[in-house]
């Protein structure tokens, strides 16, 4: 596990794409910042904090899907996978790896970006608090976590990087582009009393709105998502938000990974 997540982070830390990336994220939050720059602080939920936040999420989800599934697709597309099928390592080591070296990689490039772009906005005479400063970059980095361990669940069970592109972009459209309108169709079906428990759900079948809502509460802005989202506005107020997080996290990763893994174990056999 270890040798591949070491391979998988030189491999993205030698590509010239990750340097793109790197002059990316510089531009893109660079430009983000300077909206503010005319503020004297950003303490709290505003429109300019919601227009940063749906920039990135645009953004990220679509980037670490693709990139997560072009790294496992690419190499069953040139026959590198079939290669590794006759050493001793077990899928699941193989997907570990994968998605420790890429979110290593993009942890690595994120950061930097997001420090030099915080120096830009300084020196552009922005202001801004540490905590919504913080608060963005874990939404940030959540958000690359979550997206990059779809991406691998995607590359493990397409089998070219044309098939990843095309479902990497259909899920970001559906999980961020047309998620309300396809939830609004959905809850027109069924009894008006089962929509408040259905919407409870939903949020945590979908992590791009779930960390949307934090981030959101933790700016305390959670008066905007109305009266049906109060108790889950309250219970992300609470000290035991951080532990359902965690376990949301955890339950995440370890269905996704057992899911890769099982898919790829069973193209192995064939």
């Amino acid at each position: 596990m270890w040798n591949i997540w070491k391979v998988e982070l030189r491999m993205s830390v030698r590509q010239t794409s990750y340097y793109m990336f790197l002059l990316f994220w510089v531009a893109v939050l660079s430009l983000l910042f300077l909206l503010q720059r005319n503020a004297a602080a950003l303490t709290e939920y505003t429109n300019m904090a919601g227009t940063i936040m749906n920039v990135i999420l645009y953004i990220i989800p679509l980037f670490m899907t693709i990139i997560g599934s072009f790294s496992i697709a690419n190499e069953k597309e040139n026959g590198q996978w079939r290669l590794l099928c006759t050493y001793p390592l077990d899928s699941f080591s193989y997907v570990l790896g994968k998605m420790g070296g890429q979110f290593t990689s993009q942890i690595i490039v994120f950061t930097f970006s997001y420090g030099l772009s915080l120096c830009v906005g300084l020196l552009m005479g922005g202001s801004f608090v540490v905590h919504w400063i913080l608060v963005l970059y874990l939404f940030s980095i959540a958000l690359m976590y979550f997206f990059l361990l779809i991406g691998m669940l995607v590359g493990s069970i397409i089998t070219t990087r044309w098939q990843a592109l095309t479902v990497s972009v259909i899920i970001w459209f559906f999980f961020i582009m047309i998620w309300p309108t396809a939830l609004i169709g959905i809850l027109g079906l069924v009894p008006y009393t089962w929509i408040a428990i259905l919407l409870k759900i939903a949020l945590f079948a979908n992590p791009a709105e779930l960390l949307r809502m934090v981030m959101v509460v933790k700016l305390d802005g959670g008066s905007v998502f109305g009266q049906s989202y109060d108790s889950i506005v309250q219970l992300f107020h609470s000290t035991s938000a951080i532990w359902i997080l965690l376990l949301y996290v955890l339950v995440f990763t370890v269905v996704c990974i057992m899911i890769s893994t099982l898919i790829l174990e069973r193209k192995k056999r064939q």
